[in-house]
């Protein structure tokens, strides 16, 4: 799998992938309260009929070395706690954990559909698997990572984080990280470290750690975003990054996202797509959604109209709104307060990448969901098969956001939606049927037949439909979400 100029050529490289090995890597932070967790479900077998398939875990400490590794027979549903893991090992507290899956036949993507929850003791975060170390029939030729898109807070609480992770080669090059104003993008700072890093090592960069006093005055609550770039070979840099509550001992995560300022494609209205993009938005209170992104999108003018209604309501009307914005120099932003769906949607030419997060909260979070996913393009590939996981502890709930809608409105079919959530001794399934372009919400109440986490999947009759889930603790003003697999 390769960095590659043109969405749509992205997409239909996906169908030639022939993979025996799919893996994943994340950073791992534990503590007194905090713990790290990798929670997922065999759809191997539900998806592809692949009957034989294990998986290998690989923990190592900052340096490299490898201080646990074992094979788990994969079941229904997986819940490993790196914490449960180490229990012996008291003086580590941050690493890397890489899982590999190894199928008999071929998996298809090189990457599993894992989630890694980040665990304290009054908060959870979420992030699914992104980057990677390259597997054998992989070119492992030197890129360059160029990164960005997640949320960035500085103030008395919090500070943003970078994880990088290495290959098996040796690490010895350069790390920038640029400081970059929002909502018009202008350079704030940038610092340039030595990037040295043993074969399989880690390394985690936080602002409050690095930056001096005189720059921290400069972000120190204000809006801002970080872009960080380096050369490496070997891997996937795609990296878990966010901010830290020092107080917690707290990792908010996401994932980065790759910042294409300086290259994309443009993609077309057709008679039978003539909506070049769309942007669903939608929420139910307690919640709130704020919605960037970021500028690190090709330079182009964007023009953008919106249509609103209830939820569950199919839109018909333009909204009087107008966006128009050059999605490489600013950023693009939106809010939903209400309960109300919307959708943003362009006519002309637009970039077929245009990153947007999603950052939903209750009143009294102390940090948002960072929900990194982007624009609809049309040439986007329809989908038909859900699936993720949820926490299910006391206090919490769940909020499923189904949207259905396409880049021909007229065409839109209304679908249903057959959703099983189960553990390794408990299942139960729920039905929901969705309207024509519009959103549904299914909510999901803690089960204490369940385990702390509970998969779920589901099947759409039509190939529209795109899931969300919330999961929030209203008291403590815990939340943490993602897009389905």
């Amino acid at each position: 799998m390769s960095k590659s100029s043109s969405l749509k050529k992205d997409f239909s490289a996906r169908a030639l992938w022939v993979n025996y090995r799919s893996s994943a890597i994340f950073p791992f932070f534990l503590g007194k309260n905090e713990d790290t967790l990798l929670v997922f479900q065999n759809y191997w077998q539900w998806k592809s009929n692949i009957e034989n398939v294990i998986a290998n875990i690989f923990i190592r400490d900052l340096s490299g070395k490898l201080i646990h590794s074992e094979s788990l027979q994969i079941n229904i549903h997986n819940q490993i706690s790196i914490k449960n893991i180490l229990s012996d090992a008291v003086d580590i507290d941050k690493g890397t954990v890489e899982i590999e899956v190894i199928g008999n036949k071929n998996l298809g993507y090189p990457f599993p559909a894992i989630l890694c929850y980040y665990k304290s003791k009054e908060y959870i975060s979420v992030v699914h698997s992104a980057g990677r170390i390259l597997n054998s029939n992989e070119n492992h030729q030197t890129s360059t990572w160029r990164e960005s898109n997640f949320l960035t807070i500085y103030d008395d609480d919090l500070s943003p984080f970078i994880s990088i992770f290495n290959g098996q080669d040796e690490m010895d090059t350069e790390l920038s990280i640029k400081f970059l104003k929002l909502p018009v993008k202008e350079l704030i700072l940038e610092k340039t470290f030595s990037l040295n890093l043993n074969p399989f090592g880690s390394k985690v960069f936080y602002a409050n750690e690095f930056l001096d006093d005189s720059e921290k005055k400069l972000i120190k609550g204000k809006r801002f975003f970080i872009e960080f770039e380096h050369k490496n070979k070997g891997i996937f840099g795609r990296y878990v990054v966010g901010n830290y509550l020092k107080k917690e001992n707290m990792h908010f995560c996401t994932h980065s996202f790759m910042s294409v300022t300086k290259s994309g494609d443009i993609i077309e209205s057709s008679e039978e797509n003539p909506v070049t993009s769309f942007l669903p938005a939608f929420n139910k209170k307690p919640l709130n959604l704020k919605l960037i992104s970021y500028p690190t999108n090709i330079n182009s003018k964007v023009i953008f109209k919106s249509k609103e209604s209830n939820i569950d309501e199919t839109i018909n009307q333009d909204t009087d709104i107008i966006f128009n914005f050059n999605s490489g120099e600013e950023a693009f932003e939106g809010e939903v307060k209400e309960d109300k769906f919307v959708k943003f949607y362009s006519t002309d030419d637009c970039p077929a990448r245009l990153n947007i997060s999603y950052n939903f909260s209750l009143p009294n979070s102390k940090h948002p969901t960072d929900i990194a996913t982007g624009f609809k393009g049309n040439v986007y590939p329809k989908k038909s098969n859900h699936w993720g996981s949820i926490v299910n502890l006391p206090g919490w709930k769940t909020m499923f956001f189904l949207r259905n809608c396409s880049h021909n409105p007229k065409k839109t079919e209304s679908g249903d939606l057959d959703f099983t959530f189960f553990d390794n001794s408990n299942s139960v399934e729920k039905h929901v049927h969705v309207k024509a372009e519009t959103c549904s919400i299914l909510e999901f109440e803690t089960n204490s037949d369940f385990s702390n986490f509970i998969s779920w999947k589901c099947n759409s009759t039509v190939g529209t439909i795109e899931v969300f889930w919330v999961c929030f603790n209203e008291q403590t003003g815990a939340i943490c979400g993602d897009h389905s697999f």
